[in-house]
């Protein structure tokens, strides 16, 4: 995919799409999984701050839960409880980026499988859709990289594409029913109100600041990771050019002999001393026919 308009005309395609079917029951599929992303975010980020991880459970409408408990200190609590829209976007963000770069795209769906079926097997209660969810898509992406298929490109960039504008379109959902959000827990936890109770004006104000700083890095990390893809096109076009410049100056003869291969003016050089292409000299009889 070094085409530039065609790396974009996907994107936007995959976006469309998506928007268009997104309550078809197909997608549902797709839904559960993207939350079950989230939810690992959550749990990843728990584990690299010292603390534990309980359980990941899938809720089947579009909704999850991560029981986990971090290490002592506020930072530890922002970071994990940020993990979960912002882990989606960088995960996204880099299938995305392998995805239409090309790069490396065998060992990135076998290692994303390889840590699906890990936090599924870890973390996730039997029978719950969470088990179901990371088995069948972790083997599914584990599978691909085993094959060299040219659809694994296109496998990254749908994925990609579909965890980090959900990502997106998630953080516009936490005013419906702030409690159980991301965004609402972290205002409540922040200003100290009770859950319970009824729910004060600055835990709302509070909770769509921080829905709009993540947004704000949420898109931060998407356009970093796509601009880079974009212009790589243009820039790999570009070293070319200056690599052929620099080896075959123009109107010099691109074409070089095979390593090995003896081309003519050698050839006549040694038959011109009397010898052979070993540096024997060569038999009289010869020499005589050549006068």
């Amino acid at each position: 995919m070094e085409n530039r308009f065609l790396r974009l005309t996907i994107f936007i395609s995959i976006a469309i799409t998506l928007f268009s079917f997104w309550d078809h029951h197909l997608v549902r599929y797709l839904k559960d999984f993207i939350v079950f992303i989230h939810e690992i975010g959550h749990a990843i980020a728990a584990l690299l701050t010292g603390g534990t991880v309980h359980a990941i459970e899938l809720h089947g409408n579009e909704s999850g839960e991560t029981i986990a408990i971090p290490s002592s200190g506020k930072s530890s609590f922002i970071f994990v409880v940020s993990a979960g829209y912002l882990g989606s976007c960088l995960i996204g963000g880099f299938l995305l980026n392998r995805g239409f770069s090309g790069k490396m795209v065998r060992p990135t769906l076998i290692s994303f499988g390889a840590i699906l079926l890990l936090m599924t097997i870890s973390y996730s209660k039997p029978g719950n859709l969470a088990q179901y969810t990371g088995i069948l898509w972790g083997l599914g992406f584990v599978l691909l990289g085993l094959f060299n298929l040219k659809m694994n490109h296109f496998v990254l960039v749908f994925i990609g594409t579909s965890i980090t504008l959900y990502s997106l379109y998630d953080l516009l959902d936490f005013t419906g029913n702030i409690v159980f959000t991301d965004a609402g827990i972290m205002a409540m936890w922040i200003t100290g109100a009770n859950p319970t109770q009824s729910i004060p004006k600055s835990v709302i104000v509070l909770g769509y600041l921080i829905a709009l700083l993540w947004s704000f890095f949420s898109l931060s990390i998407i356009f970093v990771s796509v601009k880079k893809v974009f212009q790589s096109g243009t820039q790999d076009t570009e070293l070319l050019q200056e690599e052929d410049a620099f080896h075959f100056p123009e109107g010099a003869n691109a074409e070089t002999p095979f390593p090995g291969d003896v081309t003519p003016e050698v050839m006549e050089w040694f038959f011109s001393k009397g010898l052979d292409l070993n540096g024997k000299p060569l038999p009289a009889e010869f020499l005589e026919k050549e006068e």
